[in-house]
């Protein structure tokens, strides 16, 4: 049996050790504690007005911290996005690149100087920031696609092209790069891809107005007139308001011969803004191609009044005589 006073003796020590030990560990974390530096405080404000859209009051923060600390490109890069929402791509684009010169190892110091030179309209140095942040970041698929419309801003739109896809590639689940894609695709004339990655974009989103605008616009562009009128019916159950929504489904229905149809789109329009004269003068229009003499010239009439003094000319050819006005659509 073993000697209690020694087993005693052992636990002191013991503890005695623990003691020591925890003793030596809190040294350790006040000394850690003590060497960080301490957070700026007027970044800190700054962080906190900018959060508060009080962009002005954000920038007198951030050049106060940075008086305070010349060298850290983070006070920069903050001032400088607070100057973009202030509109100043100029004034912007020089504290990007103060921080970047203090730390050309931000992927996105490159990134935002690129947006904020897009801004400027000097879209060819936002390309050679966008290259920069790429090779810091390879798998970053906001680069490329910013690089895309940079690219398409300058006509080079294979190029945009390219770095649409690989966009997509990285995020196949952010619709905003199919559109895009799709809309580049329209304007070059391949309705078959613009249709396609305006589909894609509206199952990733199905309540995204500009999915089903686009798409339908593509389709009246083709002459498929019923699936266009059926991507503005969508586009309008989200924007019931969106008069350009109406315009452009009446447009359609016209393309069908759907007369009565867009009359009842038109008339609509003219409930939400009764001077509307180019939504008077197409009403009279389909009135007229109805048949509907009495209604195309007072619709024809109150155009004029609303100042579209070419209505005055439909209405000497067409209600003063017995022809059907030979003119088109306003849009």
């Amino acid at each position: 049996m073993k000697n209690p006073s020694l087993q005693i003796c052992v636990l002191k020590k013991q503890i005695l050790r623990n003691r020591e030990i925890y003793n030596v560990f809190a040294v350790l974390v006040f000394l850690f504690y003590s060497c960080m530096p301490a957070e700026n405080e007027m970044f800190t404000k700054g962080v906190e007005s900018y959060e508060k859209q009080m962009y002005r009051t954000a920038i007198d923060y951030f050049s106060q911290a940075i008086k305070d600390e010349p060298g850290n490109s983070e006070f920069y890069y903050y001032r400088a996005k607070t100057k973009m929402q202030l509109d100043s791509c100029h004034q912007a684009i020089e504290d990007y690149s103060k921080a970047i010169v203090l730390n050309r190892n931000v992927a996105d110091y490159f990134i935002n100087r690129g947006l904020a030179r897009i801004s400027c309209q000097n879209f060819y140095a936002a390309i050679l920031d966008f290259d920069y942040a790429q090779v810091l970041d390879s798998t970053n698929s906001t680069i490329y696609f910013n690089r895309a419309f940079a690219k398409e801003s300058i006509g080079e739109y294979p190029g945009a092209i390219d770095d649409y896809t690989i966009a997509i590639s990285y995020d196949s689940a952010n619709y905003k790069y199919f559109i895009n894609r799709g809309l580049l695709f329209s304007f070059l004339d391949s309705s078959k891809n613009a249709i396609k990655d305006f589909s894609t974009a509206v199952k990733i989103n199905s309540n995204n107005i500009n999915a089903y605008k686009n798409r339908g616009d593509e389709y009246y562009k083709t002459g498929n007139y019923a699936n266009a009128i059926a991507d503005y019916s969508s586009s309008i159950l989200i924007e019931p308001r969106n008069v350009s929504l109406y315009y452009s489904r009446a447009e359609a229905k016209l393309g069908m011969g759907e007369f009565l149809s867009a009359v009842v789109d038109y008339t609509y329009i003219i409930s939400l803004d009764q001077n509307d004269a180019t939504a008077y003068y197409n009403r009279g229009i389909c009135y007229a191609n109805i048949n509907m003499k009495t209604n195309a010239c007072e619709d024809f009439n109150r155009a004029g009044e609303l100042g579209m003094f070419e209505a005055y000319g439909v209405i000497k050819e067409y209600c003063e005589e017995k022809e059907k006005p030979k003119v088109k659509l306003k849009k």
